[in-house]
């Protein structure tokens, strides 16, 4: 008789991973996790975590493995284990289509890439990762109505004092002006409008007639 064994896999701070250990669960099925949501768990793990995760779950090197381990270890605001590990368990499960188009909306909702170009469901899944907000296209609501619907600031006067000073943008394009408002143009596929405050603080607004 024989038998085969392996570790346990756990996260840095010790926990299982797998379907009942609540919190951060992830699911191979995309109707319970998005490829997108899905793609991002893997991205945001920790160094320790995303090294080990990459020689228990994908079949790089072990020559890329070692040099994945030591760019993490010197550069860690690169996360390069974490990017590789993300796409490739993204294309494990989900296809390289998929991870073609949850890696572009990942840029482009920080400014690098073109929102445009996302599929739909790739958009509203993203878009259910991070804050969002309801509006009225007939109520012609201003940058500054955007913002604070978002939650991205505390109310009218920081939202005009964040366009003053450069850092409002919708669909990655700098709005100059508190008094903008937003076009049928300017929707993402009839019902979306990514807007972020600075560099990193993205949300979304969803825009019915």
């Amino acid at each position: 008789m024989h038998a085969l064994t392996a570790p346990l896999v756990v996260d840095s701070e010790g926990r299982k991973f797998g379907k009942s250990t609540g919190g951060e669960t992830v699911w191979l099925d995309p109707r319970m996790t998005s490829p997108y949501a899905w793609y991002q768990y893997f991205l945001n793990v920790s160094d320790e975590t995303a090294v080990n995760y990459l020689k228990v779950f994908t079949f790089v090197t072990q020559e890329e493995y070692q040099d994945l381990a030591q760019q993490t270890e010197e550069k860690p605001q690169l996360r390069a284990a974490q990017r590789r590990l993300a796409e490739e368990l993204t294309n494990l499960v989900h296809g390289e289509k998929e991870t073609q188009q949850v890696v572009a909306a990942s840029q482009a909702l920080f400014g690098r890439g073109e929102l445009r170009e996302l599929d739909l469901s790739t958009l509203d899944a993203a878009m259910a990762e991070v804050p969002t907000g309801d509006v009225r296209l007939a109520d012609q609501p201003t940058i500054v109505d955007l913002l604070v619907a978002t939650g991205l600031v505390n109310g009218n006067g920081a939202a005009r004092r964040t366009v003053s000073e450069g850092g409002a943008y919708v669909n990655n394009e700098r709005i100059t002006s508190d008094e903008w408002r937003p076009s049928e143009n300017d929707l993402l596929h009839g019902r979306w409008l990514v807007v972020r405050k600075g560099k990193r603080n993205t949300s979304g607004v969803r825009v019915t007639r």
